[in-house]
Formats: C-alpha cells, structure tokens, sequence
C-alpha cells in the first residue's frame, strides 16, 4: 500500500541524550519499514531541534511553525534543561517546552516526555545541576496533561518509545 499520510515526529532534547535521540529515529524508520504502517498508509518523518534551526526567522515564529506542523514531540531529558549552542537561547527552549496552552486546546502535537533517572550519589554531580530539570518533570506530573514516562538504560527507553510510538499511531490513525 502506499503511503498517504505523514506523521511528523520532532525530537527535543540537549545533548546529553544523544543515545536516546539517536534511538527514536531508528525506532521510526524501524516502524516504518513494519506492517503496521503499511497496513495504515502512514509514514514517519523524523526531524531534531538542529534540523529547525538556525533560521533567520525570529525562534518563537519557528518554534510556533513548528508546533504546528509536527503530529509527535518528544522531549528527552537527563541531566541538562538546554544545550547552549548560540543558536537560540535557553529561555525561548523554555517559552516552548512550558507554553502549550495551545496544545491544551488544539491537542496537537501530542507530546511525550521522557526523563532519564538521575542518580547524583553515582554519577557524580549536585541536586542543584539537575535542578531545571527536575522542577520541569514536577510540573508536568502535578500537571497531569502531558504524557511523562521515565527510564533508566537506553534498552528500556527503546522499549518504551517503540510502544508508546506505536500505540499513538495505532489510536489517531483511521484505517483506509
């Protein structure tokens, strides 16, 4: 069967995840490669933060385009809010990641939080590195509005990713 409709999927994420960025494509075009998708008509496009940026255009008129377009957002974190790279400052990774107001409204994306377990006594660093991070994940949890999961080893987070990738497919795709 041939393919009828995108899925846009954007995956949001600093740079200490990069294992687990690198996971939810390969878990995209694995589904795309399956029956499933096949069956349903549907192909998933993948696109990261730097695939959007740097454009000349103002941040919050890309981050807003972007929103708009894309059916999937992923958010990965770990340990870091935001990867300072020049290209977009930290605070407007913040307007997007705590400003869907329009997400309540339009469901649209749906969006996915993933946050990796920290343990600091292990790893090696203070609470207070963690602390954006953190204050993010009990927002979104008291919130209750978002998806949120959490993992431990990059095995699990491509079990979970995989499922819950597939699971929203399977529910906002009507068969043709």
């Amino acid at each position: 069967m041939d393919t009828s409709r995108i899925m846009n999927v954007l995956i949001a994420s600093p740079g200490d995840v990069v294992i687990e960025r690198k996971i939810v494509r390969e878990v995209c075009l694995g589904l795309n490669e399956g029956e499933l998708l096949r069956h349903l008509g549907v192909s998933i496009r993948t696109a990261m933060w730097e695939d959007v940026f740097p454009s000349v255009e103002d941040p919050q008129t890309i981050i807003n385009r972007v929103a708009d377009e894309c059916d999937v957002l992923v958010c990965i974190f770990y340990k870091r809010f935001y990867t300072q790279s020049g290209r977009i400052e930290s605070d407007n990774l913040n307007k997007f990641l705590l400003s869907y107001d329009s997400w309540k409204s339009l469901k649209k994306p749906y969006v996915m939080f993933y946050f990796k377990e920290v343990n600091a006594s292990i790893e090696g660093f203070s609470a207070s590195e963690v602390h954006e991070v953190t204050e993010l994940k009990e927002k979104i949890v008291k919130e209750n509005i978002l998806f949120t999961d959490e993992f431990s080893a990059p095995y699990e987070f491509c079990e979970k990713i995989y499922d819950n990738i597939e699971k929203w497919i399977r529910d906002n795709t009507n068969k043709h």
